[in-house]
């Protein structure tokens, strides 16, 4: 895969969207802003968008589904382990895990008392004996709701034999919670005992039943599986460059794919690492719309620097789009500005 430095977007024609905490809101919703714009995008210009989570199959069609054909092209489930292609209506890349690393990474986590957890294809599958630690996830109420999945109500699959469960099932991703300190001595060892594997950062972890836990997690798939190894993959298929995709997203698993990007854009309620690694960081969280009122104000901005260039002039993003400059750890960093009381700019 190609790691050089990200050189600058170029006739963008690829749009790669994180789900949670970039797309959708806490709701699993999709702001309608964001659609808009979207919709905006991919009829004037042509670009395409493509959603791109550690999600499993299933959900990312589902939301796919929901957002409209704009996005029935391809999606990237698991973390670039799975890549669906709508128009045939089939998965085009399958790299699950095999059964021994599965197992492997059953007793490294039971040795350690840690909890984990499975992405398969269809859901989120997790040990019953740790069904307190989670509501029920509004994804996936929503996926009931519409008759999407069964899962009795519970809001998730929950087993009592999690290793009978991973021999009978493809798993493309596995992870595991803990503290941050256990988590970085099971990242230690991990890399010592050379699975073929493919760790993310370890990333904070949404708990609503237990706010204060401090807990944390990393996923696990096959050795070279990375979202951006997937949108390398849909890049041949469209014979579209790394410099005409825009990426946004807001987690660890963020990161990779930002480096294969003409465009990287963390969002507002991302961390400061993600952050760190970004070109641009949206004025507006997930809640608030953040991925549409970003790109309207970034096209809004490419199309007044195009009508420039026509007359001879060139228009600079630093003094002519009210793009301001801030510090994220030290490093000079892109915000974009504040939207109207409309959400546009």
């Amino acid at each position: 895969m190609n790691n050089e430095k990200n050189k600058g977007l170029k006739d963008p024609k690829l749009l790669v969207l994180d789900l949670d905490g970039t797309l959708l809101n806490g709701e699993k919703e999709i702001p309608e802003i964001n659609l808009r714009v979207i919709e905006k995008l991919y009829k004037e210009y042509g670009i395409i968008p493509v959603i791109a989570t550690a999600r499993p199959l299933e959900v990312a069609k589902y939301i796919a589904t929901k957002a409209g054909n704009k996005f029935k092209g391809y999606v990237i489930a698991t973390n670039g382990a799975m890549i669906y292609d709508f128009n045939t209506d089939s998965i085009i890349s399958n790299n699950s895990l095999n059964k021994e690393q599965v197992n492997s990474l059953i007793d490294i986590s039971e040795k350690y008392n840690l909890e984990y957890e499975f992405m398969t294809k269809e859901c989120e599958v997790a040990d019953i004996n740790y069904s307190y630690r989670r509501d029920k996830d509004p994804m996936y109420k929503n996926m009931e709701n519409d008759g999407a999945i069964e899962l009795n109500g519970e809001g998730f699959n929950f087993q009592e034999n999690m290793r009978k469960y991973s021999n009978e099932h493809d798993i493309p991703l596995f992870a595991i919670s803990g503290t941050k300190k256990e988590l970085e001595v099971i990242q230690k060892g991990l890399k010592e005992n050379n699975l073929g594997i493919q760790m993310t950062e370890i990333c904070d972890r949404t708990d609503a039943s237990n706010p204060d836990a401090e807990l944390y997690y990393f996923d696990i798939m096959k050795e070279g599986v990375t979202k951006a190894a997937a949108i390398e993959l849909i890049q041949e298929q469209l014979g579209i460059e790394k410099q005409q995709v825009i990426a946004i997203g807001d987690g660890g698993n963020d990161i990779e794919m930002f480096k294969h990007a003409g465009l990287s854009i963390a969002m507002r309620n991302a961390n400061s690492d993600v952050k760190g690694e970004a070109n641009v960081i949206t004025f507006n969280n997930n809640e608030q719309g953040g991925v549409g009122t970003a790109l309207l104000a970034l096209f809004n901005f490419i199309k007044r620097r195009e009508e420039k260039k026509k007359q001879g002039k060139i228009l600079k993003a630093a003094n002519k789009c009210e793009v301001q400059r801030i510090k994220e750890n030290g490093k000079g960093k892109i915000k974009l500005p504040k939207p109207n009381k409309e959400g546009e700019r």
